[in-house]
């Protein structure tokens, strides 16, 4: 029921209390004006108790988002801790930092004049065995290519009949390989190309876990801040900004970001209650 509607009722039973007044005097008669003056008190007591009603209610929704949110957010706080306490070699060999398997390698040979050379034999040697694992051939425009060559160290032969042959030890991680440039004579020429930032480093894995676990706790103590302004409930917008940010705490992986999730959809509910967004 509107104020509106009420004060329209209101002064309507005023205006049937007052004819009735006005006949009772002629009449002598005064029951019925008691009765009158009872329904009026009546009739407020219960407009007052359905406001104060409604009122309650949404108040405790809005309790009820806050608990949900500081919950989540307790929650996003505990995951933190358990990431920077956690063992950094483990998130190494998780799938995030887990390397590739195996990769292509292709490859290029050229004389010492840039010019590409057909048909130079390319073997693929294990390092530590020496056993030789891939032959293949280079193409009329000097290039060739290994397939699946395992993700460690290799050996490649490049060899061709009246040039030195060139030994090449390097790390399979990616598939692009420098040119190799042959030189007339029938000597042995070694290369090492072994790369200093292959995969990640135990350092760089412990530097990413730390910075995960720093901003997971920072997120869950503003989740902490969005349920204390809950309970002020001064300022809505900003509440559910913080509320937002709390999302990234990623409280036991789901179940807290669920949590907090729910805690904002009450909020909406409760949105009145606010002092900034409070009907003038």
């Amino acid at each position: 029921m509107s104020d509106k509607s009420f004060d329209e009722r209101r002064e309507a039973l005023k205006a049937r209390v007052k004819k009735q007044l006005e006949e009772s005097s002629m009449q002598d008669e005064e029951p019925e004006l008691t009765v009158s003056q009872s329904e009026l008190i009546i009739e407020d007591e219960s407009f007052n108790q359905i406001v104060e009603l409604e009122y309650d209610d949404k108040a405790r929704l809005r309790k009820l988002a806050a608990i949900l949110i500081l919950v989540g957010s307790l929650l996003g706080i505990f995951s933190g801790g358990v990431i920077l306490q956690g063992n950094p070699s483990e998130l190494l060999n998780s799938s995030l930092f887990e390397q590739t398997q195996s990769v292509d390698i292709t490859g290029q040979t050229l004389d010492i004049e840039g010019e590409a050379i057909f048909n130079v034999s390319i073997e693929l040697v294990d390092y530590d065995s020496s056993e030789t694992l891939q032959v293949t051939y280079t193409n009329d425009n000097g290039y060739f290519q290994l397939k699946d060559v395992k993700s460690e160290t290799m050996l490649i032969r490049v060899s061709l009949e009246g040039y030195d042959t060139i030994e090449r030890t390097f790390d399979a991680v990616d598939g692009i390989m420098q040119p190799f440039t042959m030189k007339n004579g029938t000597g042995i020429t070694e290369e090492t190309f072994q790369s200093q930032d292959s995969g990640w480093s135990l350092e760089a894995a412990v530097g990413l876990s730390t910075f995960i676990g720093v901003m997971t706790i920072i997120t869950g103590i503003v989740g902490v801040q969005a349920s204390v302004e809950i309970r002020r409930a001064k300022r809505y917008r900003r509440t559910q900004y913080l509320a937002g940010i709390s999302l990234f705490s990623r409280g036991l992986i789901l179940f807290g970001p669920i949590l907090i999730l729910v805690g904002m959809g009450l909020l909406t509910l409760t949105k009145e209650q606010f002092e900034d967004t409070e009907e003038v």
